[in-house]
């Protein structure tokens, strides 16, 4: 197997979304980019060279907060709503409506983000293995 094609950071993950207080489905289905993905990693270099640029300011916990935020939406490559709406509409995906639900819904940011940051989402399978030490 070639190794270095074990890991994809350009694949999408399927993610159907769970209610907050349990693990029932919801009916909600996110395509998620790798937080390793081109897309995203644009993203975090957008902040840091804003950061870099102006030396003088401070990193804040908000300028933190925003770029957790960011990078979380820009890891929704998709989105299907199914039967449910975002404020009594059915969302068109944009970065910004991306952004605001991931901002106003924690629950599904803490979705989002884990199944961007979690790399096994985006790893082929080795088949059998050896037990981890």
């Amino acid at each position: 197997m070639d190794i270095s094609k074990l890991v994809n950071s350009e694949d999408l993950f399927t993610l159907k979304l769970t209610g907050p207080d349990t693990d029932e489905l919801v009916g909600i289905t996110f395509m998620i980019r790798s937080n390793e993905s081109n897309e995203v990693k644009k993203v975090v270099r957008q902040h840091s060279d804003k950061f870099l640029a102006s030396r003088k300011k401070k990193l804040t916990t908000a300028k933190v907060e925003d770029e957790y935020l960011d990078k979380a939406a820009a890891s929704i490559a998709s989105w299907d709503w199914g039967d449910h709406d975002w404020k009594g509409a059915k969302p068109e995906l944009t970065f910004e409506m991306a952004r605001e639900v991931v901002e106003e819904a924690g629950w599904i940011y803490d979705q989002v983000a884990a199944a961007s940051e979690d790399r096994a989402n985006f790893t082929k399978s080795l088949g059998k293995g050896s037990a981890k030490p």
